[in-house]
């Protein structure tokens, strides 16, 4: 199904896209620039999306996704974006879709993973030297409070 604008859906990497039916976006009125018009014209954007019923991804992207997101993740499964910082709703679905597909591409881009190194040898010296310091001060502390009583 494609919309009015001849696309498939939201674009996130090239080739790739969210279908416009997977995402529900409504309005609200809310604060944020344009004065009265603010106030009194639904110009916010709620943009709501449910990755884990998603049909544009492997299920191993979606694994993927699921854990880096998961702190976005309502208790309904849902992504929630709002975007108020224009006085357009026009503008303000172009940012809230930008948002997600930012969200998206971050979350899937692939990580390195962590080489293991080794510490130096003079850092392995400076270390046991600070270590042994730090024990010698203890012990003499130690003999100066058992010499007192």
């Amino acid at each position: 199904m494609e919309a009015p604008d001849q696309t498939r859906g939201l674009n996130w990497r090239v080739g790739r896209w969210i279908p416009w039916t997977e995402i529900e976006i409504s309005q609200q009125t809310r604060g944020g620039p344009g004065g009265q018009h603010a106030n009194r014209s639904a110009t916010a954007i709620d943009l709501r999306w449910t990755p884990s019923a998603s049909h544009a991804f492997s299920p191993d992207e979606q694994e993927q996704l699921a854990a880096m997101i998961a702190h976005r993740i309502d208790g309904h499964g849902k992504v929630r974006i709002l975007a108020s910082e224009e006085r357009s709703a026009m503008r303000n679905r172009a940012i809230a879709l930008q948002r997600l597909a930012d969200l998206i591409r971050e979350a899937l881009k692939p990580r390195r993973s962590r080489r293991a190194t080794r510490p130096t040898r003079s850092s392995q010296k400076k270390r046991l030297v600070n270590k042994k310091n730090r024990s010698r001060r203890k012990q003499e502390r130690s003999r100066n409070f058992s010499d007192e009583i």
